[in-house]
């Protein structure tokens, strides 16, 4: 049976207001922790700030949207197993993700599979730290382009550890070992690296530098007729996901 698909203009349309809306949750998320990224510049099929870059690489034969290349940046990660977790030679501040759209999009939507492109010590990726991911997609385009920074931070509902979870020991069996021993640590570790990489991209006392990243009194009440931020955590696992297993490459 052949599955329905929107035309090429409404496809395209969908998936262009889907990445301004990941961009805009992220600066509610950013703005609640006191960081206040520039809106994303657009040239072309590239979305782009100082933490993300959303890019359309490749299309159907009709024109609709295909490849998404999602580059990470300013967000700690170890891309090898550490000596200690706070060793700085196993940590990268920039990653690197692709992955296809089905034609079909919004339907099939389990067909999604994200692949690390750069390396990343992680329990859902194979020993060599790339391809394919074991990874739970939790809805369309803007939700899994907001879910993958906290695929990278360890969080543990995208970890799920069996230890916590009713789940397996992904593709890297060693990692799963290590991030079940240190759960905390890495955890604590990683988003205090996070805040700390913003703050240092902010002037002192406040001051903005670079017209870019601004760090606010968290004392102080939001100016009047400001829209309160959507998100203020990592969003939190929803029901109805679709996992994605790979065996080791």
């Amino acid at each position: 049976m052949t599955r329905a698909v929107f035309s090429t203009e409404l496809f395209n349309a969908r998936v262009e207001t889907q990445i301004q809306t990941f961009f805009d949750m992220m600066n509610n998320l950013y703005g609640q922790r006191g960081w206040h990224p520039d809106p994303p510049r657009r040239r072309d099929l590239k979305w782009e700030n100082e933490d993300f870059t959303v890019e359309v690489t490749s299309r159907y034969r009709d024109g609709a949207y295909k490849r998404i290349r999602f580059t990470i940046r300013n967000l700690p990660g170890y891309f090898r197993c550490p000596g200690t977790l706070t060793d700085p030679n196993s940590i990268r501040y920039e990653h690197r993700f692709a992955f296809d759209l089905p034609r079909e999009y919004p339907q099939n939507i389990g067909s999604i599979r994200p692949s690390a492109e750069t390396p990343l010590y992680h329990p859902r990726l194979s020993a060599g730290g790339k391809g394919l991911a074991c990874y739970s997609v939790r809805g369309e385009l803007d939700r899994i382009l907001e879910d993958l920074p906290f695929f990278v931070l360890l969080k543990p509902d995208r970890v799920e550890p069996p230890s916590q979870f009713a789940s397996d020991h992904g593709l890297n069996t060693q990692a799963m070992y290590w991030y079940e021993r240190n759960t905390d640590g890495i955890v604590s570790t990683l988003e205090r690296l996070w805040e700390s990489r913003h703050r240092e991209h902010s002037g002192s006392d406040g001051e903005r530098r670079s017209g870019r990243v601004q760090i606010i009194d968290h004392s102080q009440a939001p100016p009047t007729g400001s829209r309160s931020p959507r998100i203020l955590d990592a969003p939190e696992r929803q029901p109805g996901r679709v996992r994605i297993l790979d065996d080791e490459e």
